[in-house]
């Protein structure tokens, strides 16, 4: 780590920062190294980063990185929320200049954040984040095939104050070459559950409208809030959700004092060099105890009209979404089955290659939110979630993930998620209801959807989970 202040210096050099030669237009600068590897895990337990970070992860691939200490935030609320954001990202953009090639970096992140799933919904649970919430991270460590990369983002105007930032972060990094691991598990319990009643009353609401053909179909969604005993261990928590479920997004977003997590199975788009891909994923049925019975579940969901008719609707918006988009899209006709820990879905990857350049927020406004967590036709459906949900959704079922300046980009959709906030969790589930939805059935597809966050904690004698 010591020769890192001589290879920034040589850096600023070579741009000519030290020599005061370099254009004044020039805004924001990234510069990129390689170090020892470092255990996000232990960074974000051992040192109790107070600022605001972004923590992605992706077992199964090998990555995963750590975002903190926001150099620049840009944050919108309101319906114009995704043009302004591109507005001020387009900016920023402006005579960019980084040494990513010299590490071969190819477009590493950038930006990280989310969006909420509606704008405009003021619940005093969600005040911590904006309608449209993204950051430039002072410092952002990647972990990708067991090397670990350092990447500094600063202003040119910053120089002279730069190097005490760096005595930080180096402090922080070297640490962590000496820390243990911990062999605590976390042993935090609910101690108390609340949620709104009126469950039944919803869904036979929802059937009503569906009935009489305002909506063919509307994703409900349940609230949980849990007490807990104490403070959990986040560290902890996200290496669980990793290891749980080595397939998913596992992520936390920090604001204040509100820690937005989950781990997703979905992906609502990556975007790279040209192509985008998208997931569309519907329909569920529970995990079976034994192979037989799980074969058993499989085949039945296979040949689900109901569920089949849903992971068609979203098919069909996804593809009709993207040709506004696209030139070519690639995907199989019949859906295949996605295995969780806890629950499978099917499951339609779709491909597409992008006709040109576009604004990335405005790729995402094209496909966000989907039936499978809206419901269809989506603004019709969109207007019955806000008026029949006492709850604001918040970032669950928004957007959360990364994205560079050159159109290089990953979203989640914000599943299986939760907010951890003044010592409680609030948890949320959702179930698409269509012609034929029983209220008990969709109840208990979101109980299994709650499992992969209520299954982190302990329960007390005094609150038992159904």
């Amino acid at each position: 780590m010591a020769d890192l202040y001589e290879k920034l210096d040589k850096f600023n050099e070579i741009i000519g920062i030290n020599s005061g030669n370099l254009s004044k237009s020039i805004n924001l600068i990234s510069f990129s190294t390689e170090i020892e590897f470092v255990d996000l895990n232990f960074l974000i337990r051992n040192f109790n980063i107070k600022s605001e970070f972004f923590y992605w992860s992706i077992s199964e691939q090998n990555i995963s990185f750590l975002a903190f200490e926001p150099v620049v935030n840009i944050t919108e609320n309101g319906s114009k929320r995704v043009e302004l954001t591109d507005e001020k990202i387009s900016v920023l953009r402006e005579n960019f200049i980084n040494n990513w090639q010299e590490n071969n970096l190819h477009n590493p992140p950038l930006f990280f954040g989310g969006m909420k799933f509606a704008p405009d919904q003021k619940s005093e649970v969600w005040q911590d984040f904006s309608d449209s919430d993204w950051f430039i991270p002072r410092f952002l460590i990647i972990n990708k095939q067991g090397k670990s990369y350092l990447i500094i983002n600063y202003f040119s105007t910053e120089v002279k104050t730069l190097r005490n930032k760096l005595e930080n972060i180096l402090k922080l990094l070297t640490g962590t070459q000496n820390v243990q691991p911990s062999t605590t598990e976390n042993k935090i319990k609910i101690v108390d559950f609340k949620e709104h009643n009126g469950w039944n009353e919803k869904v036979i609401l929802a059937l009503e409208n569906i009935s009489k053909g305002s909506i063919q179909k509307i994703v409900l969604s349940r609230e949980v809030e849990w007490e807990l005993s104490g403070k959990p261990d986040l560290s902890n928590i996200l290496k669980t959700l990793s290891k749980r479920y080595p397939k998913c997004y596992v992520f936390a977003f920090k604001r204040s004092n509100s820690v937005f997590f989950g781990a997703s199975p979905e992906k609502l788009a990556k975007i790279s060099n040209g192509w985008i891909e998208a997931d569309a994923l519907a329909g569920s049925i529970s995990r079976g105890k034994t192979e037989e019975d799980d074969k058993i579940l499989e085949n039945e969901l296979l040949h689900s009209k109901k569920n089949l008719h849903e992971q068609q609707a979203v098919v069909e918006f996804i593809t009709s979404s993207l040709r506004k988009i696209s030139d070519e899209i690639i995907y199989d006709a019949e859906p295949v089955i996605r295995k969780l820990p806890n629950i499978q879905h099917l499951w339609t990857p779709i491909k597409a290659k992008l006709k040109n350049e576009m604004p990335l927020f405005s790729i995402l406004k094209q496909l966000h939110p989907t039936p499978a967590i809206c419901g269809a036709p989506w603004m019709n459906a969109l207007k019955s979630i806000t008026e029949m949900e006492e709850h604001d959704r918040g970032l669950y079922a928004g957007i959360v993930g990364w994205l560079s300046f050159e159109n290089e980009a990953e979203f989640a959709v914000a599943i299986r998620s939760a907010l951890y906030k003044e010592n409680k969790i609030f948890a949320y589930a959702g179930c698409g209801i269509v012609e034929g939805s029983e209220p008990r059935e969709e109840f208990n597809e979101t109980e299994l959807k709650l499992k992969p966050i209520k299954n982190l904690f302990v329960y007390e004698n005094s609150y038992q989970p159904q």
